[in-house]
């Protein structure tokens, strides 16, 4: 018999349209995003929102995508080194609030969650070295073919991850929006077509932010 994890309320550090997410109740390191109840879902009037209410298993369909991007990535990169520019993913764990994802946790030395691209543009907190780190992780999503349908400023976190014997390099770490969840997978048809999937969506997160895209050196700046 499995015991589910209890998430106390308080445990509860962000939600979004399709889950929630919880503090690990027991390991710092990790986090547990939760897919929220029918009843909890916001009445959008978007594509996704209509798709969500008229085909609920959409809903599982976008986790099971991220889930595969995942499996797809790590499976080509066994080396004990790759740095992935995505967050690591745990499995599944029963919880009092519904079926839980385990997701590593990205955090600040003291041991708070990092903070989102979008919280340090709404709070001009954003810096030329935390641009720097941006650029790393989009130069390798480039370089890894990383799928990534939702690539908005909330998903990505500055911050340390776990490796095993402590806190690693600050980094700026893609935590959600992973994997082709399109209705129609373009990107997952041939590497040229996700590399520019890659770029349009670099391009949609540079006016979320003020930040200038430049599609000839994958970069950002100011």
């Amino acid at each position: 018999m499995t015991h589910a994890l209890f998430l106390p309320p308080s445990n509860l550090v962000a939600s979004g349209v399709q889950r929630d997410v919880y503090l690990h109740p027991t390991d710092p390191t990790k986090l547990i995003k939760v897919l929220k109840p029918d009843r909890d879902q916001p009445r959008r009037k978007t594509f996704n929102g209509l798709m969500d209410r008229w085909f609920p298993s959409t809903r599982i369909r976008q986790i099971r995508k991220e889930y595969m991007e995942y499996l797809r990535v790590m499976l080509r990169h066994p080396e004990p080194g790759f740095h992935a520019p995505m967050s690591h993913m745990f499995g599944f764990v029963s919880t009092n609030a519904g079926l839980g994802c385990l997701t590593e946790r990205v955090m600040t030395p003291d041991g708070n969650l990092g903070e989102t691209l979008g919280r340090k543009v709404k709070n001009g907190t954003l810096t030329d070295d935390h641009i720097a780190l941006l650029n790393d992780t989009i130069a390798r999503l480039f370089q890894h073919g990383v799928r990534a349908g939702d690539m908005n400023p909330n998903n990505f976190v500055f911050g340390q991850r776990d490796n095993g014997s402590g806190l690693g390099p600050k980094e700026c770490v893609l935590v959600d929006g992973f994997g082709d969840i399109h209705a129609i997978p373009v990107r997952s048809m041939a590497s040229w077509s996700n590399r520019l999937g890659l770029a349009d969506s670099c391009k949609r997160l540079a006016r979320n932010t003020g930040l200038i895209w430049d599609p000839k050196t994958l970069r950002f700046s100011r």
